[in-house]
């Protein structure tokens, strides 16, 4: 209860209070402030007097702590499961897990629930360590937060039309004065969208995170075509078939990576889930993963070359 009071002002109680009871008291809330403050960030202090990063207490205490949005199928909430540390599934809850369960020893995962309106206050609190679902990287983020290496890309800037609609060949054709674009308030195509298009208009939709809301725009006829990414408009092509479709699904107007998304000053940890992340590249756990949930990504393509003793052996056997 003492981190908004500063330094200045517990000394002038101290001395208003000389006589008081309340002045020892205060003296030793002097002395503790960095300790409650400490506390209070979820940061412990070492013997030595050094504050333990966010990889010093995942092994310590062999927890990770992972946030979560609800973004299927990379996060999936489970309703109907009891524990609340495995209601989480999908593609990147079993990346979490793969990491937890290879670490010697290894590691509990533990969720916790986030708010896609308030991810920065979110990542900020510091009751867990990264957010699991793929946050898009843009640069306003990027001043705040970090990234791993991405185990996704997305396209961005799809478009979402009626069936029987086939005006627009490509991105350029919606930038029309009587065309109306579906976006949705604070999503990366949206910010796409008011880059590159001058002339349409925008009917900007508040959504937080679910975007079906702003399909629906199209569905019920206010809007010629809702912009939005991969995994949104799939999913919603998937839940209307004969009645919806995509634009550019093969070609997008743009990508984005999208990984775990990291406090700062945790560099340390950054750089544990980027080994892990190229390892689980490496081996082939990624792609294992994606056929397993069908994930709605692009996945760079790695051609790997035999070096040249390699391939002296396999043209020669020598």
């Amino acid at each position: 209860m003492f981190d908004s009071l500063e330094e200045g002002t517990v000394v002038s109680l101290v001395r208003k209070h000389k006589f008081g009871i309340l002045a020892p008291l205060l003296v030793v809330a002097i002395f503790m402030l960095p300790f409650l403050t400490s506390c209070g960030n979820h940061r412990t202090v070492s013997q030595t007097g050094a504050v333990d990063s966010a990889l010093d207490r995942i092994k310590r205490d062999k927890v990770l702590r992972v946030g979560y949005g609800g973004f299927p199928p990379y996060t999936i909430i489970d309703t109907k499961e009891t524990d609340s540390n495995k209601r989480v599934k999908g593609f990147a809850a079993d990346l979490v897990n793969e990491i937890a369960n290879r670490s010697v020893p290894k590691l509990k995962v533990e969720w916790h629930i986030i708010s896609w309106d308030t991810l920065a206050t979110d990542m900020r609190s510091q009751k867990f360590d990264f957010i699991a679902d793929p946050v898009y990287v843009t640069v306003p983020k990027a001043f705040e937060f970090t990234y791993t290496e991405p185990y996704s890309y997305f396209g961005i800037a799809l478009g979402l039309v009626r069936k029987d609609d086939n005006r627009f060949q490509k991105f350029s054709d919606i930038d029309k004065s009587d065309i109306t674009v579906a976006t949705a308030e604070g999503w990366v195509s949206t910010d796409y969208a008011r880059d590159h298009l001058q002339k349409p208009h925008f009917k900007t939709i508040p959504v937080g995170g679910d975007s079906f809301g702003q399909l629906d725009d199209v569905l019920m006829g206010r809007a010629d075509i809702a912009l939005q990414d991969s995994p949104s408009v799939v999913q919603y092509a998937k839940a209307h078939p004969d009645k919806v479709k995509i634009l550019w699904l093969q070609h997008p107007p743009s990508v984005v990576p999208g990984g775990f998304m990291v406090r700062r000053e945790d560099a340390d940890l950054k750089d544990f889930l980027d080994i892990c992340m190229r390892l689980m590249k490496a081996d082939g756990t990624i792609a294992k993963l994606d056929q397993k949930w069908k994930t709605y990504g692009y996945f760079e393509k790695s051609d790997l070359i035999p070096a040249a003793g390699l391939q002296q052996y396999l043209d020669t056997g020598k």
